[in-house]
């Protein structure tokens, strides 16, 4: 990873917690999930409603974002726009529509990120 990537992605992560940034740039080799979730973790402890941290710590695949977590459209934008940065994805907004829990998020952000690495491999 370039230097250069590596600020991108410091950059994206402002006001996350250090275990959070670390897990991103580790994850741009390791592609695990385990990483993937301290990443959403750090950035939906960043973006949440103070009203609504202390769920993040117990929440689970089933947590739902906007009636568990409190997250709201600008929250989500916050979201999306930040995992665009990390991952270096485009998510068109249509596709937003079916995110509705932790669980969701993380898989289709997996996903995405699978399937762009899959594409710029060489065809063999």
């Amino acid at each position: 990873m370039t230097a250069t990537r590596e600020q991108e992605i410091t950059s994206a992560l402002k006001r996350c917690s250090p275990e959070s940034v670390e897990a991103a740039l580790r994850f741009q080799t390791t592609h695990a999930e385990e990483d993937l979730s301290k990443i959403i973790n750090g950035v939906l402890a960043r973006d949440l409603p103070d009203t609504h941290t202390a769920q993040l710590a117990t929440a689970t695949n089933d947590t739902r974002l906007v009636d568990d977590l409190g997250m709201d459209s600008f929250g989500m934008i916050e979201v999306v726009m930040t995992a665009e940065e990390v991952f270096g994805l485009t998510i068109p907004n249509q596709e937003l529509r079916d995110i509705h829990t932790l669980g969701s998020l993380k898989s289709y952000l997996l996903s995405k990120f699978k399937d762009m690495h899959a594409e710029a491999l060489p065809a063999s």
